[in-house]
């Protein structure tokens, strides 16, 4: 499901299991002889970093959305690489804290949407040198004003972002019955698939799969 070198977009709500599916993404590739970078950006990661840290060649932790950019600025690929940032929502509720603490003011929607569009076309621009693959992970938010590609959520601040997202994969959970007993099951779901690389038909004949188990 994450074999190809392109620019994957995860978003779900929280708990479904996004920074589980990332981790499991990091340590296969790590396994196949990738470098692995993975960039933790919300502050609730901090208690799990040292149990990543065995998945991946490389972590970085950026709380501050402008050192995010910075970094990126100077980013080179290790051919074949694989780039991990957990998450967009990190970065925009960062951005928003930060903004608040100088100006006592709310946050400037416009300007943190710029901020995530910038970043992510950033890491387009690598992509399509060769040998990267981007696993950008996101919150979702309830979808308003229509369907999300069929779907009643959509990855927060990202929808100007999306325009250089090649897969989009939403998380969610589901119940499913093994005879008399109901479990719930974590699927995911390729609403987007801008090339056909997975899904030939994505949104109107999505791919389903189950999420791998944790790790830890």
């Amino acid at each position: 499901m994450f074999g190809a070198d392109a620019i994957y977009m995860i978003y779900g709500p929280a708990m479904v299991g996004k920074t589980s599916l990332a981790v499991n993404i990091a340590d296969a590739d790590l396994k196949a002889g990738r470098h692995v970078t993975y960039i933790a950006t919300e502050l609730n990661l901090k208690p799990i970093l040292d149990k990543i840290k065995p998945h991946v060649s490389e972590l970085h932790e950026y709380y501050d959305p402008m050192g995010l950019l910075n970094w990126l600025n100077g980013f080179s690929v290790r051919n074949p690489s694989t780039l991990i940032i957990d998450s967009l929502g990190g970065i925009r509720m960062n951005y928003m804290a930060d903004y608040s603490r100088a100006t006592g003011g709310l946050p400037d929607t416009f300007r943190v949407n710029m901020l995530i569009q910038i970043i992510v076309h950033r890491l387009i621009e690598a992509w399509v040198m060769g040998g990267l693959k981007v696993i950008l992970v996101n919150h979702e938010s309830p979808e308003i004003r229509g369907g999300f590609y069929n779907e009643d959520a959509y990855p927060t601040s990202a929808k100007k972002a999306l325009h250089d997202s090649v897969i989009v994969i939403r998380l969610f959970t589901r119940e499913v019955a093994e005879g008399n007993v109901v479990k719930i099951a974590r699927v995911g779901k390729v609403i987007l698939d801008r090339y056909g690389t997975l899904a030939k038909d994505a949104p109107n004949n999505p791919i389903y799969f189950t999420l791998p188990e944790p790790l830890f």
